[in-house]
């Protein structure tokens, strides 16, 4: 997957833009229609939208990937960012906003997490998918897009990574929580 610097860390103004500020900043300014379609992808398994995902990664700068396999990541990731922008062109990313964190805060199941961080292959976007739509449906519209990147990416140390980083986070809400219980009481 061959893309254009992606510099996370750099200091802003100094460095390539952040495509997926880039990405998500531009799904909430697309018409209505096209957000509609990239919520679509999957649910109809045509890929009609294709175009309209070649034109957003086009704009934030990411070389286009040679293959269908380096493609399908960003067609994914996008379908994600549309499903969490919804149908009022919410801004879906935030560096800041972790994507375990946000998972126990809808009350995603630990079974579901566990099912989420350990399927690997093409069951893994069923998982990411119904993930995404859980937060999209609880509101939940905001999250660390690149963790999801590399969950569903092609290199798999990053994917690795963003499983540990999910987990972590999901689990150190939940301790957070459990310690807030147990003051209440």
């Amino acid at each position: 997957m061959a893309s254009k610097p992606l510099d996370r860390d750099a200091a802003a103004g100094t460095a390539p833009k952040d495509v997926m500020t880039s990405i998500a900043g531009q799904i909430a300014y697309l018409p209505a229609g096209h957000r509609a379609e990239l919520r679509r992808i999957y649910l109809t398994g045509r890929h009609a939208a294709d175009g309209i995902v070649i034109g957003l990664l086009h704009r934030a700068g990411v070389t286009m990937p040679g293959d269908a396999a380096a493609f399908h990541p960003w067609r994914l990731l996008v379908h994600a960012a549309a499903l969490l922008s919804g149908t009022a062109g919410a801004h879906p990313h935030s560096r800041s906003k972790r994507l375990g964190t946000a998972l126990h805060a809808i009350g995603l199941s630990e079974n579901r997490l566990l099912r989420l961080t350990a399927t690997r292959g093409d069951a893994l976007d069923a998982q990411v998918i119904r993930a995404v739509r859980m937060l999209a449906q609880a509101g939940e519209r905001t999250i660390n897009l690149w963790t999801l990147f590399d969950l569903v990416g092609n290199d798999e140390a990053a994917a690795e990574e963003a499983r540990l980083r999910i987990a972590q986070d999901y689990y150190a809400a939940s301790a957070r929580s459990d310690e807030g219980d147990e003051r209440d009481q």
